[in-house]
């Protein structure tokens, strides 16, 4: 991870002094609070497990395992990339929602914060959108029980007989259909940078590509039982905040952002990179904001 606001002792007393002048003076001179923002057309593209929601460890464990020997046993009985494989794991699916569905209190646990973030920003005009691996009908019901559902605009699960998480099929379809247009209007949130991003949607490795991708948001995994220091509502504000200060265009509010004291807002800091996959060395390096922090 390259930070491109690297600046010795910028985490420390001063950083934090220096970061909050530089808010306070925003809020006065209005620099980048009086600028109109309209999160009309934009994107925000959410992974879900341990980012939206979490499982009771033990539980968890469990389950991945079993949903992992389901689809084997389901891709060997009718051949992989079968839809017919699709069709018998969310049968299968439907066993264990009925379990959970008894006791949720004790096996789910939403992100603090989500249903304020997500609502603000689908008030605003932004579309809240989940590219899981997971089966649809199956999540779906995963955030009826957390009452998480009236939040997300829409779910993209792989399609029949494959687990590959569709991101082209999510900015296409909401009109991002060039480089451009995905940069500037789309975000993607994760707690992973390999498993989270949308690989497919950045542009191949060379000097006058980096950079110059969806801006990827990290957040910490999400614990059952454990405080985080990264709820959802920072997700708001930083997504407020790139598109004020980018006039509407979240990569440029990214570049913009180049100094420690400009990464910052009302309640939060983060860290901006460009971050190189070691696992995908044919692509250019994305724009990350990372190390999100609660100001005190």
């Amino acid at each position: 991870m390259f930070d491109v606001t690297s600046n010795p002792g910028g985490d420390g007393f001063v950083g934090k002094i220096q970061g909050f002048f530089a808010y306070l003076l925003s809020r006065l001179t209005g620099t980048v609070d009086s600028i109109p923002v309209s999160l009309e057309d934009k994107i925000i593209l959410l992974d879900n497990d341990e980012l939206l929601l979490v499982w009771e460890n033990t539980l968890r464990e469990k389950r991945l395992k079993k949903e992992e020997e389901a689809w084997k046993s389901f891709e060997k009985r009718y051949g992989r990339g079968a839809p017919e494989v699709t069709a018998a794991f969310i049968k299968w699916q439907e066993q264990l929602y009925a379990f959970i569905e008894q006791e949720k209190d004790r096996f789910l646990k939403e992100r603090h914060g989500s249903k304020e973030a997500l609502g603000a920003l689908l008030r605003a005009g932004a579309k809240t959108i989940v590219v899981t691996k997971g089966a649809k009908p199956y999540t779906e019901k995963c955030f009826n029980l957390v009452g998480l559902s009236p939040y997300i605009s829409d779910i993209y699960s792989p399609a029949p007989g494959r687990r590959e998480k569709r991101f082209v099929d999510a900015v296409v379809d909401h009109g991002k259909n060039t480089p451009r247009k995905c940069s500037m209007d789309t975000i993607i949130v994760g707690h992973d940078l390999e498993k989270d991003m949308g690989w497919d949607l950045v542009p191949p490795k060379g000097l006058p590509n980096d950079g110059n991708a969806p801006i990827f948001i990290l957040f910490g995994a999400l614990k059952f039982d454990r405080d985080i220091e990264d709820p959802l509502d920072a997700l708001l504000e930083i997504t407020l905040l790139l598109a004020k200060r980018g006039k509407n265009d979240f990569l440029n509010g990214f570049k913009s952002i180049d100094k420690p004291q400009k990464a910052v807002t009302q309640n939060y800091s983060f860290k901006v990179s460009l971050y190189h996959n070691p696992k995908r060395g044919d692509k250019a390096r994305i724009p990350v904001i990372h190390e999100i922090r609660k100001r005190r």
